[in-house]
């Protein structure tokens, strides 16, 4: 997940430089001339989000029925049910990996009071989505990184902000990011899908294996260490590309023993 200041990415990547994106006026209109083909937009999104998923930060491919293929969701869902009339808004679309698309995700969109789900645009200002669009909010706000121990293994998950007050409607919203998008709590959690969860701990799996010596040479103050990692195979450009770094960096992180 990230927030970042002239820096490319958007989590849980920080998604907000897309609307000021130089090509996104040119994708807007192009789009505009098609029959509502919102795979246009994919391949500005992927080079916002240095072609990772902006949720959990896979690498993604385009390799058809692939489950870290990229994607293109409505972020509301389009479902006559739902948000039809968003169905070609360019502003609802989102850059996800097929998993956490088709798998976690699917047509959900929680609100506070479901009773309140608006029918027209005008409407969606009152309500209370418990999601949040990596595009208009920032990850830095609701999360920290936990690097844990666990009993399928180390794991990176994310974890509530210690200062977001319990029970409020920023907790809420994290714990709902979390577990719908099955980032958080998952050795505890029995997913119906079992194959989506065992690829959600490879990805948590890995991510743990990426950063937990930076993890730790960040919490001792090693600043030798935090160097030498750096410079190995000059790694500094593929760990920028990651929100989690930047998370790191402002130590909005635990390492639980």
């Amino acid at each position: 997940m990230i927030c970042w200041v002239n820096l490319k990415g958007y989590l849980m990547i920080d998604m907000q430089g897309i609307f000021s994106h130089s090509d996104y006026k040119g994708t807007v209109n192009q789009f505009n001339h098609s029959d509502c083909d919102w795979s246009l937009f994919q391949s500005l999104h992927k080079n916002v989000s240095n072609n990772k998923c902006p949720i959990c930060e896979v690498e993604l491919n385009n390799i058809p029925n692939n489950a870290y293929s990229a994607t293109i969701d409505h972020f509301r869902p389009k479902a006559k049910d739902m948000y039809p009339y968003l169905k070609c808004d360019p502003d609802n679309y989102i850059l996800m990996c097929s998993l956490c698309n088709s798998r976690y995700k699917k047509s959900q969109f929680p609100l506070i009071r479901e009773t309140k789900r608006a029918k027209t645009i005008k409407e969606i200002a009152n309500e209370q989505p418990l999601l949040f669009n990596p595009a208009k909010e920032q990850a830095l706000n609701f999360f920290e990184l936990a690097f844990r121990q666990t009993p399928i293994g180390n794991i990176l998950e994310l974890k509530r902000k210690n200062n977001i007050p319990k029970g409020s409607y920023q907790y809420q919203r994290c714990e709902a990011m979390i577990r719908l998008f099955g980032l958080g709590y998952i050795h505890k959690n029995i997913h119906p899908d079992k194959e989506a969860k065992n690829l959600r701990v490879d990805i948590l799996t890995a991510h743990y294996e990426t950063f937990i010596e930076l993890a730790r040479a960040i919490k001792e103050n090693n600043k030798k260490s935090f160097s030498l990692i750096l410079k190995a195979k000059n790694r500094k450009k593929e760990l920028e590309k990651y929100g989690f770094y930047h998370f790191l960096l402002n130590k909005q992180f635990c390492i639980d023993l």
